[in-house]
C-alpha cells in the first residue's frame, strides 16, 4: 500500500490539470497521503501555479545543491551548505515579482551569482558576505564584503533587478 500511495503523490502533474489554487486544493484532497504530507504538496503545488519565477528559482537552488566536486570539469567547488541556506532565507521572504528577472547561477568557488536579465547587475553571494556591481543611469555602482542579511539583501534585488 506505501508504494502505491507513494506512485499515486508522484504523477499528478500529467494525470490532473493544475491551473489555480483550487486546482491544487481539489487534488490535494483526492490523493491518499498523510495529512502532513498534503500540506507539503499544496505548499509546493501553490507555489507553482500561483508564483512560476519563485518556484522556479526553488527549482533552481535545488539543482544547484546537488553540485558536486568538479561539477563544471574545470576544479569547481560544490556550493557551499551556508550559500544554499543563504539564498533560501531570500526566497521566503520574497514575493514572486522579486525573481521575474533574475538569473541564479553557480560560480566556481562555491558562491551563487544572480544575474539581472533586465539591468544587467550581478550580485554574488557568499557565505557570510555579498558582493555587486551595476550600471544605474550611466553611473557604475559596486560594493563588495557586505555581511550579509536576508532583508538587506532582498532590498538590493529589488533597487537593481
Amino acid at each position: 500500500m506505501e508504494d502505491n500511495n507513494i506512485k499515486m503523490a508522484s504523477e499528478p502533474a500529467v494525470a490532473y490539470p493544475i491551473t489555480s489554487y483550487t486546482d491544487v486544493m481539489e487534488y490535494i484532497h483526492s490523493i491518499h497521503i498523510s495529512r502532513e504530507d498534503k500540506e507539503k504538496v499544496a505548499q509546493r503545488l501553490t507555489v507553482e501555479v500561483t508564483q512560476p519565477a519563485l518556484a522556479e528559482a526553488y527549482d533552481r537552488i535545488d539543482h544547484l545543491s546537488t553540485l558536486g566536486i568538479d561539477w563544471d570539469g574545470h576544479g569547481a567547488l560544490p556550493i557551499s551548505f551556508r550559500v544554499l541556506k543563504n539564498i533560501k532565507s531570500v526566497l521566503m521572504i520574497s514575493q514572486n515579482s522579486d525573481w521575474e528577472h533574475w538569473m541564479i547561477a553557480p560560480d566556481t568557488n562555491a558562491t551563487i551569482d544572480l544575474e539581472s536579465e533586465k539591468t544587467g547587475a550581478v550580485i554574488s553571494l557568499g557565505a557570510y558576505e555579498y558582493s555587486y556591481f551595476a550600471k544605474v543611469n550611466g553611473e557604475r555602482l559596486g560594493e563588495s564584503h557586505i555581511d550579509f542579511k536576508p532583508e538587506a539583501f532582498l532590498e538590493l534585488m529589488r533597487k537593481l533587478g
